[in-house]
């Protein structure tokens, strides 16, 4: 009878950590979502006037979101590391976005990665 008592309160403890991950695991999915549509409205509100926009850091409550773009353009600044020069203007301006969302749990690591293309 003791056996069955700890199987059974072994499977709920383990139970209740399989549901902890997956729903961590959907909040993950969730910032990766909401940064990557956060990227692409700072991409159009960007003034580029003032330069490129290269880097943008959030942090959610349960994780760091990291967004870095990638330009590839006809004439790139010179002091851009950012920037790949490209030679058809019909692709001028197109913004490599890479975003990536990593826990800051020490007993839950994971890190999500996302690359979106996205054409002017």
């Amino acid at each position: 009878m003791a056996f069955i008592g700890i199987m059974t309160l072994s499977f709920n403890a383990s139970s209740s950590h399989h549901m902890s991950n997956l729903f961590l695991d959907t909040k993950a999915n969730l910032a990766l979502k909401s940064s990557t549509e956060y990227a692409l409205l700072a991409l159009h509100g960007h003034d580029y006037r003032n330069g490129l926009l290269n880097e943008i850091n959030i942090s959610y409550p349960f994780f760091n979101s990291n967004i870095r773009f990638h330009y590839f353009l006809t004439d790139c600044p010179d002091n851009n590391d950012n920037c790949s020069k490209i030679k058809t203007k019909d692709t001028n301006g197109t913004v490599l976005v890479y975003v990536t969302v990593t826990s800051k749990l020490p007993n839950y690591p994971l890190r999500k990665v996302k690359v979106t293309l996205q054409t002017p």
